[in-house]
């Protein structure tokens, strides 16, 4: 099985599964791709109103429109990318069934076309960026590595919930409750470093958060893309733990479950 399915047959193989993904996600839809960048555009309009003009926080920084872009944009990838993974398998019974492939590949296709998706953003991002006077650094070079270390963490995380959502239908519902939660535990709306002195004055809570296994990203791109400066050490440790671990993780469980994950189908 394994000269079968050599490296370019995979890359094939997700090549189909990426293509049959976008194809299908905007079948009939008039706005398409815009749809990515709409929805956090409409999330930043109505953070920025709560926090400029309700609770009077986002007003000490500077183009804070932007910087809630910033963050929205990866997390609009990460969120968008879990909910389809966890489906993923159950969507495409009828074809796991029919032939044999390597099944892993369902899950981290709907990564890698929300991936195609967030690469067209940021482009759109560092437009709109340079244009309010937020010039790219030197430090942009590092968005590659950056990215490729979030799509290994997402797609450990989409390979878990997949398999569980298949023996446990509740794993769709809780993921979606998790992600709201997750996405207030995570410094997409507010900056990092000013919790501890302007929020709860607590360096434990910073801690805390630094513990996120998105943090770290979402740090890289506001220091990257809003500031033009480097990230600090911290956040590639972070991330670069996180995303090596729970791909492990999920290769390892989901090879593991995957003879029973077949006949439950």
């Amino acid at each position: 099985m394994t000269d079968k399915w050599g490296i370019s047959r995979l890359v094939l193989l997700m090549e189909s599964l990426v293509t049959k993904d976008l194809k299908v996600r905007y079948k009939r839809s008039i706005l398409g791709f815009a749809w990515f960048l709409l929805k956090p555009l409409f999330s930043m309009v109505v953070y920025y109103f709560v926090f400029t003009k309700i609770l009077r926080f986002g007003g000490a920084i500077p183009h804070f429109s932007l910087f809630l872009l910033t963050g929205l944009l990866p997390w609009n990838f990460f969120s968008s990318s879990l909910s389809a993974t966890t489906s993923s398998l159950l969507d495409n019974h009828r074809l796991i069934r029919s032939i044999y492939f390597p099944r892993m590949a369902l899950p981290a296709a709907e990564v890698a076309a929300n991936l195609v998706h967030l690469l067209l953003a940021l482009v759109v991002l560092e437009a709109i960026l340079i244009i309010f006077g937020h010039y790219p650094g030197i430090s942009i070079v590092l968005i590659l590595p950056a990215l490729i270390l979030l799509t290994m963490m997402t797609v450990g995380i989409g390979m878990l919930l997949s398999i569980g959502n298949v023996f446990y239908r509740d794993v769709k519902q809780f993921i979606e409750v998790l992600l709201l939660a997750w996405f207030y535990a995570s410094p997409i709306i507010y900056p990092l470093d000013s919790i501890g002195v302007d929020i709860v004055q607590s360096q434990n809570l910073v801690a805390i958060l630094k513990f996120n296994p998105v943090s770290g990203f979402m740090e890289i791109m506001h220091s990257i893309f809003y500031a033009g400066t480097w990230p600090p050490l911290w956040c590639w440790i972070s991330l670069g733990s996180w995303s090596f671990v729970l791909l492990f993780i999920g290769i390892s469980v989901f090879r593991k479950a995957e003879p029973v994950v077949v006949k439950e189908l």
